[in-house]
């Protein structure tokens, strides 16, 4: 189930983070960590892209005091668009729910 969430949030993000566009080249992948040593308690994962975007998330399971541990996800989404101005949407999912937040950096 966590990795059925994981993905399903990777997904989103990436397409939330950059749209296909006709007549434009898939960004390519700079930089990517992820680290899953601890999983299924914990992961982590942060990546940049050659179109200036990026993405950061982290999932922890916590103890919500009713016996089934929760997901909760922290993470993060940069990037630009066709007039060069940058974006973040900063989100939130766990037993509340999810939360997003999108502002407008530069």
């Amino acid at each position: 189930m966590l990795l059925i969430l994981v993905v399903v949030l990777f997904v989103v993000g990436t397409s939330v983070a950059s749209p296909v566009v006709e007549n434009q080249s898939r960004p390519q992948v700079l930089s990517y960590e992820m680290d899953t040593g601890n999983m299924p308690n914990s992961y982590n994962f942060h990546y940049n892209t050659s179109d200036g975007s990026s993405r950061t998330e982290e999932g922890n399971m916590i103890n919500t005091g009713m016996g089934a541990p929760a997901l909760d996800v922290l993470g993060a989404v940069r990037w630009f668009d066709e007039k060069g101005n940058q974006y973040e949407m900063t989100y939130k999912a766990g037993k509340r729910g999810y939360r997003t937040i999108i502002k407008k950096i530069s």
